[in-house]
This record gives C-alpha cells, sequence and structure tokens, in this order.
C-alpha cells in the first residue's frame, strides 16, 4: 500500500439494527482524539473499529447505507493469490493472517456472525502456458487426474491446478459487525449523512460539514471508495481514484457440484453454505453507472460453464455489481495527504478490499498514534 501524495437525515446504528439495539454513546472518558471517518464501507467500517480500540472518539459518516455498494456487492473470497502482486500480494497475506483475531473480537462485541471459514482455492491450468506459470507461483500443484479427482465437475481441458488454503467471509455480515462492535465501544455512526465539505485552516482540518451541521475533529479519514476524489475535493485534495464495475451473478447448480472456489483468468466461481455459486467478476470502465447488463453478465455465464462445464445447466437467481475503487497504478493509497496534517485517505483496494480491509485499519490506527 502506498500514502497519498500530491498525485439525507441521520440515523444511528441502533436505528440500523432495531431488533438488537446496542446502547451506545458518543461520550468516551478515555478517548485520545477526535476522528470522522467518511464511508461505511467495510474499509471505513474496519478503520472506525479499530479505532476504537485505542479508545478514540469516532464519528463514521455515510451517505447512503452501511455496506450497500462494493463491499456487499463482494462474493467474500479472502485469496491473496488470485490476483494480487508485488506489495499487494506482501500486504494481502498479512491482512490474511489479522483475520482470525478481529474476527473473534468483533463476532463477540457485536454478537453477529460474519462466517468465516478457512476454504480451499484451485487456480486451473486450461493450456501449457498457463500450467508453466502457475507451477511457478507456489503452492501446492495438482496433475490432471489429481484435479478431476478433488473436483470431479472441472472441465476434461485441464491439465493441472494449484491448490491452496484461503478463507472465505460474507460481506454484508463483516460490514455489520465491524459497525456494531465500533459501536458498542462508544462509535456513533450516522447514515443518510454525506460528508459535503471541510474547513481548512493553516494546513489542518478542523471540522467537516454535513447536510446536519458541522463536526469538529482532531482527525479526519476518507475511506469513500471510488467517492474517495469526489469528498477530497472538498478539502482541495486531489485523489487519484476512479470507478470500476464489477458484475456478478449467483447460480442455482443444480445437479453439479462445486466444493472449492475457483479462480481462472479474471473470473472466480465461489460456493456458497447454501449450494449455490457465485460467479464474478468483471472489470469495466463504467463511470459510476453500477447496472449489471446483458454484456457482462454473458461473459460471466460463458466463464462459469467453461471452467465447469455442468454449470450449462444452472438456473440463473440473481444478477448485482458494484463499483471498486482503482487507482492509476492499481496499489492502494492508505495514509496522509500531503498539505493537510491530520487528513488520511484509505481506498483503492479495487477487487480485494474485504481482505485488505484488517491492514488497512491498523495503518491508519498507526499513523494517528
Amino acid at each position: 500500500m502506498k500514502t497519498q501524495e500530491k498525485r439525507r437525515g441521520a440515523k444511528t446504528i441502533e436505528q440500523m439494527f432495531a431488533s438488537q439495539a446496542i446502547n451506545s454513546s458518543h461520550d468516551n472518558p478515555f478517548g485520545m482524539a477526535r476522528v470522522v471517518v467518511v464511508g461505511g464501507g467495510v474499509i471505513g467500517c474496519a478503520i472506525a473499529e479499530r479505532l476504537t480500540l485505542d479508545r478514540h472518539e469516532v464519528t463514521l459518516l455515510e451517505r447512503d447505507q452501511l455496506g450497500c455498494r462494493a463491499s456487499g456487492a463482494a462474493a467474500g473470497e479472502l485469496s491473496p493469490h488470485s490476483e494480487a502482486a508485488g506489495g499487494t500480494l506482501e500486504s494481502a497475506v498479512r491482512s490474511l493472517e489479522m483475520f482470525p483475531e478481529l474476527v473473534a473480537r468483533i463476532e463477540k462485541d457485536s454478537g453477529v456472525r460474519v462466517e468465516y471459514h478457512l476454504q480451499q482455492a484451485l487456480q486451473p491450468a486450461l493450456n501449457e502456458k498457463e500450467a508453466a506459470k502457475l507451477r511457478a507461483s507456489g503452492g501446492r500443484w495438482l496433475d490432471a487426474q489429481e484435479c478431476r479427482s478433488v473436483e470431479p465437475s472441472l472441465t476434461p481441458d485441464v491439465l493441472g491446478a494449484v491448490l491452496r488454503q484461503e478463507a472465505h467471509i460474507t460481506p454484508p455480515r463483516f460490514v455489520r459487525a465491524l459497525a456494531r462492535a465500533a459501536a458498542a465501544r462508544g462509535a456513533e455512526v450516522r447514515e443518510g449523512t454525506p460528508a459535503t465539505g471541510f474547513m481548512v485552516a493553516d494546513g489542518e482540518a478542523r471540522r467537516v460539514m454535513t447536510p446536519g451541521g458541522a463536526i469538529d475533529a482532531d482527525w479526519f479519514v476518507i475511506a469513500a471508495g471510488p467517492w474517495t476524489r469526489e469528498v477530497a475535493m472538498g478539502a482541495g485534495i486531489n485523489v487519484e481514484v476512479r470507478p470500476q464495475r464489477g458484475q456478478l451473478a449467483l447460480l442455482n447448480p443444480g445437479a453439479t457440484s462445486l466444493t472449492r472456489t475457483v479462480f481462472w483468468s479474471s473470473g472466480y466461481l465461489v460456493p456458497k453454505p447454501d449450494g449455490t455459486i457465485v460467479a464474478g467478476s468483471t472489470e469495466e470502465d463504467s463511470g459510476f453507472d453500477d447496472r449489471p447488463t446483458v454484456a457482462g453478465i454473458a461473459k460471466l455465464l460463458n466463464f462459469a460453464w467453461r471452467v465447469v462445464p455442468g454449470l450449462g445447466s444452472a438456473t440463473l437467481e440473481r444478477t448485482w455489481a458494484g463499483l471498486r475503487p482503482v487507482t492509476p497504478d492499481g496499489e492502494p493509497i492508505v495514509g496522509p495527504v500531503a498539505g493537510i496534517a491530520n487528513l488520511i485517505v484509505a481506498t483503492g483496494h479495487h477487487r480485494k478490499g474485504i481482505l485488505l480491509a484488517p491492514i488497512a485499519a491498523a495503518t491508519v490506527a498507526a499513523a494517528i498514534k
């Protein structure tokens, strides 16, 4: 991860989860700093949760509903090796190692099960070039016969595959648990509350403006996904991040069985506990249009059929899409911005926002200390 350099009424967490209300208080007698986090996706919620561990006084602002964008659209696979490389790969591996402790903590404090579990993943090779690349990537190599033994539904064209131990989580539950855990430790969570601007003086942000009034704080964190650029412009800062649409499809596989996550090319098949399979995901420059398209879903269905031929008879249960934040070099931006000492940006996690949330939160917490 890199540091950023030049480059509608409020609703509380108790109202959000009225059936399981939390007695949350914004008053924290042990508070070290007042922090406003802008963005209620997985990155913003993870940061808010982590900061409450250090007894900071946290206010989390979300313009719509928590986790209603890319975080809620994600399939939930926690796979460092699927598309990452370089520094992101190292960060992804470290972040994955942080999940057991984080999950135990937020499930205890929130009362929400996030359905975290270890799950094997296969990366098959369907030609010799792919096979050579995968053999050199590490992991346990399975030959064609072993592949068909562990996943009989794979295409007969498979030449082999790398088998890795990874993990899975249910993203909407994960975001909810992070927010509830933060609220249980005193954070105030406001849905329907966009950040409309900042007051900056003498090289520091003094307050954030919202339709309900200004909020003063010692630190401000912008974690608004692809909308980070728009929010940061309110402080006179240009953050190079743009939206990228990713479409997904939920399949009922019928008699076809798949027990492991399968990654091939830029796509994946993720078996869910209820027996359905999520097929994802496209990468499209569509601006802020997050509607699924015929062409995008057709690409996913062809991919699923190619890798697991039995899915040709699967039924299409649902389609949806999310907008990921992408930076010019593909690396996340996490850290203070140049020119405003107490403003931090955390965005650009692309396809790995769920996976990288723990390490992003730890990075921000270290900067505020």
